[in-house]
């Protein structure tokens, strides 16, 4: 059997799951589902002992015992398909609700309608400068909590890699808002990170982010898992900012209005050539 100098099996493969993830928790499942089977087999059994016959209860017992350990089994086993349908949940409730809200009104009226008022909604969510940043800062964060999410898996491969024992749990994505200099997203932490042990990456956030820089902090005085990321994609001090101070200058405005002008200090317009040095304090008495 000759070598492959190229593994095509995996050319145009895309796995929604790793594959040491995958039989990380095929093992889990089993487990789960003997300590579920017998724990609910015991507890269904001495429950029923009580109202039926003996070899009922046992028979009742068993059944459940099947029930709940099947059940935990497959809730377990799939439970990284169900983690990414959640990552996606909001892409995938926002193209449903337009597409079956386009469908809807496509069989209330006509298609041609239907697509004029969706087109008509799309424009008014694009064209407006106001309502096309709010929908672009938006969708930042969307794109923001995936980025992170690739960072994050890309560390547990990583860690698999390097014989880690089991994958490092992802952190969970609580909520994610856009702020004047990019996004701001709070972590919450899984066993096997810290902020120590990510305080150091946070380059390697900012390229995952395609940011321009990226601070992290504690987000809370009591839990040490809730982390607040600060995403810098543009500086919101460049830029420039009409001053209305520059009105109560008499030379730079057309009325002839007095400007208040503080008693402690001299009029607009004075040279401080013109001022004159306060006289020196004579000396007091006393030896010196």
């Amino acid at each position: 059997m000759g070598r492959r100098l190229v593994d095509r099996s995996a050319i145009g493969t895309v796995a929604i799951v790793d594959a040491p993830e995958s039989q990380w928790y095929a093992r889990r499942a089993r487990v789960t589902a003997v300590v579920v089977g017998l724990s609910t087999d015991a507890l269904v059994t001495a429950v029923s002992s009580v109202f039926f016959p003996l070899l009922l209860a046992v028979a009742l017992g068993a059944l459940a015992g099947v029930a709940c350990a099947v059940i935990a089994a497959v809730l377990v086993r799939i439970w990284p398909v169900l983690r990414v349908v959640w990552w996606w949940s909001i892409e995938i409730t926002t193209t449903a609700g337009v597409v079956g809200g386009w469908v809807s009104l496509a069989h209330l009226t006509t298609s041609w309608l239907a697509s004029a008022v969706g087109l008509f909604l799309a424009a008014g969510c694009l064209l407006p400068p106001r309502v096309r940043r709010f929908v672009w800062a938006w969708s930042w964060c969307l794109v923001v909590r995936h980025r992170l999410r690739l960072y994050f898996a890309t560390l547990a491969r990583a860690v698999v890699r390097t014989g880690g024992p089991r994958p490092v749990a992802l952190p969970l994505l609580l909520w994610a808002r856009p702020t004047p200099a990019g996004e701001r997203v709070w972590l919450w932490l899984r066993a096997g990170l810290s902020l120590e042990s990510l305080e150091g990456k946070a380059g390697l956030i900012a390229v995952a982010c395609i940011a321009k820089q990226v601070r992290i902090a504690s987000a809370s005085e009591r839990y040490a898992a809730l982390l607040r990321v600060d995403i810098a994609r543009r500086d919101p001090l460049t830029g420039r900012i009409d001053s209305p101070l520059a009105g109560l200058i008499p030379s730079l405005r057309n009325t002839d209005a007095d400007v208040p002008v503080s008693p402690a200090m001299p009029p607009v317009g004075l040279e401080l050539a013109d001022i004159e040095d306060p006289a020196p304090e004579a000396p007091r008495g006393g030896r010196r």
